[in-house]
Order: structure tokens, then sequence, then C-alpha cells
């Protein structure tokens, strides 16, 4: 079944990237600081995570569930999030919510536990297969701004399967990964406000 057929007809995609604070003690980040997939069980007053390393080895992490809890954040809004990857410590995570308000409320309460939360793509979802993806308007960005973003888009970045990173990205235009990084986090925050005025809720 797809994650469309089980969110109902019509519905938003919202992938986040999410920067926990340094002494969360996650075991999401603990157990590796680079994951292509994470299991994650939260039951009662201990989580336990399955992270799945680059090179394919699985590491089990245990932690404490607390109020402050990445989890714990989603589970009061009545989400399920689907933990997708992990590069420098970041987790990418994505979860189905009913409309653009509601991804505002998600943000606010993430920032409450988080250090950091970005939002990475936002997706309208229609019917049981089709994903119509949302239109950007790129005349808010400056060259540097596009180029990178276009670039990481071309090679995949964003893609959940995705084999490129950051640091592949930024040797191809000869700047540092910090700047690279800086550049798609500004280009990401002065899109979001055209996405949320592009999608109706």
């Amino acid at each position: 079944m797809s994650d469309a057929a089980v969110s109902g007809d019509r519905r938003l995609r919202v992938d986040l990237d999410v920067d926990l604070v340094d002494d969360s003690g996650c075991p999401i980040v603990t157990e590796a600081t680079e994951a292509a997939g994470v299991a994650v069980n939260a039951v009662g007053e201990e989580c336990v995570v399955d992270v799945t390393t680059p090179d394919g080895d699985v590491r089990r992490g245990t932690g404490e569930v607390s109020e402050d809890c990445l989890c714990h954040a989603f589970s009061r809004l009545g989400y399920a999030p689907h933990f997708r990857r992990v590069e420098d410590g970041t987790i990418l995570v994505t979860v189905y919510v009913d409309d653009r308000d509601a991804v505002r409320r998600l943000v606010e309460e993430l920032r409450e536990v988080v250090d950091r939360v970005r939002l990475v793509r936002l997706a309208v979802v229609e019917g049981p297969d089709a994903t119509e993806q949302v239109t950007f308007d790129l005349s808010a960005l400056t060259p540097k701004q596009r180029r990178g973003l276009e670039l990481a888009v071309v090679r995949g970045y964003f893609d959940d399967d995705r084999d490129v990173r950051l640091s592949d990205l930024a040797d191809e235009l000869g700047i540092s990964k910090s700047a690279l990084s800086q550049r798609l986090r500004t280009a990401q925050a002065k899109l979001v406000t055209d996405v949320f005025d592009g999608v109706e809720g």
C-alpha cells in the first residue's frame, strides 16, 4: 500500500531536515552520524533504534523516552514520522499532514525540542498513486543560490534514495561544504513563504 493511499485523498507530504540539540542523547544520531535508513520503536520509557549505515551495517541503539524526544513532538500532533536518512547528524524526516496550517504547527512544535528544523520539500499528494510536486518561483534567489539549488535537484540530492553527498556538490561548484550548506539553507528559507502561498489547504 502506498503512502498516499494510507494518507487519504489529498494531503501534503512534508520533508524536513532536523538537527537535534547536542546533548539530546537520541540514538538516531548517537549510533552513527551517517545513516541510509532508520527504524524507531519508542514504547514506554525506552526507545530502540536500528540505524543502517551507508555501508549496510545495522547498529542498534537505545535511549530514554522523554517529553523532549523528537518522536514525541510528532505524536503530540498525531503524525507518524518516516525517518529517511541521517547525514552529518542531520535527520531527514517525512510526514504527511492535512494542510499548510498543520505544517506551521508541526514546525513550531519541533522548534521546542530540536536545535534547527528546515523545510526541504512540500508536495501535494492526491489519490492512491499520484504525487504532484509544488512548483517554486526561483526569481527571489541570487544566481549563486539558484545554481546551488538547481545542481542539488539535478544530481538528486533531495531524493529519498540519493547517493550524492553535499561534499560532492560543493566540489563540483568549487566551494566549501559549509558554504554550499549555507546557500541551500538560505535558498530554502526564501522559498518557504512562496510554497505556503502556493498550496491550498
